[in-house]
């Protein structure tokens, strides 16, 4: 029994979860291998303490090594509006969490999602929910893609 505690406890430490940060809602995401991104959750953005509150409870159920923070960038790389909103709710969550916090470039995730959600005939009310899962989970699988290629892992 305790044999699987431990192998439990190392497998949680390669996990890696993704935010997809807006102004409504934040997406979560998890890969518990390293390997494979899944959508974990939908936080409803209410104040600043309770979204990091929320997250942090994330933290401490899965006991992340990275945070992967999606970034939406301009088409020519510059920091929009929006992320450095992004950048600056990170610099609060990052005194909070006990996992490094990675940004990601997540341009196009949103669009992506939308249509992964057509494909799969998602119902209109369950779209604003998944959406941002979904967001979070591409932007996690283009870091985990980064990871494979750079023999990150």
């Amino acid at each position: 029994m305790e044999n699987q505690n431990i192998s439990k406890r190392s497998e949680k430490k390669r996990s890696l979860l993704a935010l997809d940060i807006g102004d409504v809602r934040i997406g979560t995401a998890i890969s518990q291998n390293q390997i494979i991104a899944t959508p974990l959750c939908t936080i409803q953005r209410r104040t600043t303490p309770a979204d990091i509150s929320a997250i942090v409870e994330l933290i401490d159920e899965y006991e992340p090594i990275q945070i992967v923070v999606g970034l939406p960038l301009t088409w020519d790389d510059q920091i929009s509006i929006q992320a450095q909103k992004i950048k600056d709710f990170s610099s609060l969550l990052a005194t909070e969490a006990q996992a490094e916090i990675v940004f990601w470039d997540e341009r196009r995730t949103t669009i992506q999602a939308q249509g992964i959600m057509i494909t799969n005939k998602t119902r209109r009310k369950r779209k604003k929910q998944k959406v941002d899962q979904i967001a979070a989970s591409l932007i996690l699988e283009d870091y985990l893609q980064h990871l494979q290629m750079n023999g990150a892992n």
